[in-house]
């Protein structure tokens, strides 16, 4: 029998790799297949841009902003980096076992660094956000955005360490704008908010600041992590160009700092102050303070440019170079004021107090309202068009047109308009029944010390990129002349005498001359005139001039805005409010230029002959006098003296009452200290500025003490001029209706 035949193994395993092989090439073919049809087939072109859109993606790469910049080159407004801490916790290299084991630390130092909530706290968000992964690829997981070295440090901080792909850590870049002095000058300099709304320097320039964004290609390699991929369309980004400004921040912080003093002193709502250069117009500060509660003030709103409300007195300088370049007038005709009321035409005309028989010098001087509207009536009552025309021909009419958004043009009425009457003309004359803001206002001053050129406020110079200048921004001049040479040379020497003989004479001082203007302008209140429904007043104190007043290098304005209601005593007063204001800008730009000091050794000041004494307690005087051989003859019986004269032939000083007396003391010759406390011991409130012994106050010696009035003092070095009888500061008491 023949032996079963024995299966050929080797044959039998060929056959099956042969299966195999045929089965893979198959599936190989059918897979190769399928590549040509997605790739190529119906949707083939749909289907390979989908695919690019995912591997690849193109990123704008935002421009470096350009800076804003002082007139010196230091920094008011720059972009920095800041960075969002945010975390990928399904990155393909974060392993469960890394994250488990390392997770308590990274919310210890998350904990330690930001210390706004507990390590806890911080550990159930990170385990909340991984145990959803899928939906947690781009959390945030700081609580504020982070600078570049903080966010260096969070780099280093467990987890995170591993970077982006094994650690899921995600620093995202967002550039901040900045400004290096706080909110210093920040409604001028401005900003682009996200909403697209845009003021101030910032906005105006916008479009050179941001520059050109650029673009590059981006390849996904997993995950969130992307690589740059060089591309032919790629387009770098173009840096912004910056911006050279005309502010001087040392001036913007004395401005800023004195007028937010007298805000808070006079319990005012708002205030602004300019100062500007005389011949090229350009802003050397400029500052816009709102009170928001007790003792809190912002920078919302830019009064000097947008700001229109009737100016008051300051406005009289305008009817001053019409009366004199256009009917003729002469500064020693004489108009006779009576006791300060009277009605002119169908106005009543009230002034702050009598003036009587007065040249139209000392109208202006001391600012009366009577004196005004008698003159301007006297040569315009039958052709007020004419008078009109020259205010338009003075350039008051003409929009400033500035380099910044916001400014509001003049409102100056003409005969035949709709709000034109028959008191227009009178109400006109003191600086009523028209519109001006404190910036006009501020060019109009300037056009004189400018020997009658008007030029155009300017808040930017130049544009730099790289440190190389691009643009230069050269003087505006809007009105070649205001008025004829003999004109402004008078106006120039009537503001002065409103310094050393009028209103102004707060700002007299031995360093350096001023001329200028006060203003204390009611504020209507639309139907209801200038008096609201309590009976209390809104007020505009102003003080408008320039620096030194024989060659004009500075202009300055600055204007608060008050309320006076039933019962309050504060002071409202363009001289007493405004006028601290102005003397603390003018000090320190003086201080700044070495150039307009004199020589110790040449100053009229120094020490010779008998010194100067202090007033004060009287048996304190007496011992300095004997002290240095200072001749006087003390008053028996009384604790405090008063400085009446002190020249090369000795002291003779007044006796105080030792007790309160219901009115107010006569301090000037004192120190501050004992003139804070006999003002206080009134009940009165005190304001100073400057050094040195007190040379003036706003509240004459004499007149009633009334409890919560506040005295501005201001102090100087020299002997100080002591007046039998001081005047009020202002006389622009509004029209009554």
């Amino acid at each position: 029998m023949a032996e079963p035949r024995k299966p050929d193994i080797k044959k039998s395993i060929l056959n099956r790799v042969r299966m195999l092989y045929i089965l893979f090439f198959a599936v190989g073919v059918a897979i190769a297949g399928k590549i040509l049809y997605i790739q190529y087939g119906p949707g083939g072109e749909s289907l390979r841009s989908k695919g690019e859109r995912i591997s690849y993606e193109r990123v704008a790469i935002e421009a470096d902003r350009g800076d804003v910049l002082a007139w010196d080159g230091r920094l008011l407004a720059t972009s920095v980096p800041m960075y969002e801490v945010r975390m990928d916790f399904a990155a393909q290299g974060l392993a469960d076992s890394v994250f488990r084991k390392y997770a308590d630390s990274l919310a210890g130092a998350l904990a330690t660094f930001f210390g706004d909530k507990s390590k806890n706290a911080y550990l159930i968000l990170l385990n909340r956000a991984y145990s959803n992964k899928s939906k947690n690829r781009f959390t945030q997981i700081a609580p504020r955005r982070v600078n570049h070295l903080e966010i260096k440090q969070i780099s280093q901080f467990p987890i995170l360490r591993l970077g982006q792909n094994r650690g899921g850590f995600i620093p995202v870049q967002i550039n901040k704008r900045l400004l290096p002095n706080g909110p210093m000058a920040s409604r001028t300099i401005g900003r682009v908010n996200e909403a697209g709304r845009k003021w101030g320097v910032e906005g105006a320039f916008d479009s050179v600041l941001r520059g050109t964004d650029g673009n590059m290609l981006m390849q996904r390699i997993s995950g969130s992590f992307k690589i740059p991929v060089p591309d032919a369309l790629s387009v770098a980004p173009v840096d912004g160009i910056d911006v050279v400004t005309t502010l001087d921040i040392d001036v913007q912080d004395v401005a800023e700092n004195a007028l937010r003093k007298q805000l808070e002193l006079g319990d005012a709502d708002w205030g602004t102050a300019v100062l500007m250069e005389v011949s090229t117009g350009e802003i050397r500060a400029i500052t816009n303070l709102t009170r928001k509660g007790e003792g809190k003030f912002v920078e919302d709103f830019n009064y000097a440019v947008g700001m229109n409300l009737e100016p008051g007195s300051t406005f009289k300088l305008a009817s001053l170079m019409t009366l004199l370049d256009d009917a003729g007038a002469s500064l020693e005709e004489h108009y006779d004021t009576g006791d300060g009321r009277m009605m002119i035409g169908r106005a009543r005309v009230v002034d702050s107090h009598a003036c009587g028989d007065v040249t139209l010098r000392e109208v202006f001087e001391h600012s009366s309202n009577v004196g005004f509207a008698l003159a301007v009536n006297k040569y315009y009552k039958e052709n007020p068009r004419r008078f009109v025309d020259h205010l338009y021909k003075m350039g008051l009419g003409m929009p400033l047109d500035l380099q910044i958004p916001g400014g509001a043009d003049p409102v100056i009425f003409r005969p035949g308009d709709a709000s034109w009457s028959g008191v227009t003309l009178t109400m006109m004359s003191y600086g009523y029944a028209l519109r001006l803001t404190p910036l006009k206002t501020l060019s109009f001053y300037n056009a004189v010390a400018n020997d009658g050129k008007m030029v155009r406020p300017m808040f930017v110079k130049e544009l730099k990129q790289y440190g190389q200048t691009l643009r230069t921004f050269p003087p505006e001049v809007m009105v070649p002349s205001i008025g004829s040479p003999k004109v402004i040379a008078q106006v120039q020497e009537a503001l002065r005498g409103v310094v050393n003989d009028g209103t102004a004479r707060g700002l007299k001082n031995p360093y350096y001359s001023v001329a200028g203007k006060t203003g204390t302008a009611q504020i209507a209140m639309g139907r209801h005139g200038y008096t609201d429904r309590f009976g209390g007043r809104h007020y505009l104190a102003t003080l408008v001039g320039y620096f030194p007043a024989d060659k004009p290098r500075y202009s300055c304005i600055v204007a608060i805005k008050t309320y006076n209601g039933p019962g309050r005593r504060g002071t409202y007063y363009g001289a007493s409010l405004a006028g601290p204001v102005f003397r603390a800008i003018a000090d320190r730009v003086y201080a700044r230029n070495t150039s307009w000091q004199t020589p110790l050794s040449e100053r009229s000041d120094k020490a010779d002959g008998v010194p100067a004494l202090k007033s004060g307690r009287a048996d304190e005087v007496r011992r300095v006098a004997r002290r240095f051989d200072v001749p006087y003859t003390p008053e028996r019986g009384v604790q405090w003296q008063c400085l009446a004269k002190a020249d090369s032939t000795g002291m003779e000083l007044a006796p105080l009452s030792g007790e309160p007396s219901g009115a107010v003391p006569q301090v000037v010759g004192m120190g501050i200290k004992e003139a804070i406390y006999l003002l206080e011991r009134e009940g009165l409130r005190v304001a100073f500025s400057g050094t040195g012994c007190v040379r003036s106050q706003s509240i004459p010696a004499g007149a009633p003490a009334q409890r919560g009035a506040l005295v501005v003092l201001q102090l100087g070095a020299g002997r100080p001029e002591v007046r039998p009888r001081a005047v009020k500061s202002d006389a622009s008491a509004g029209p009554e209706r």
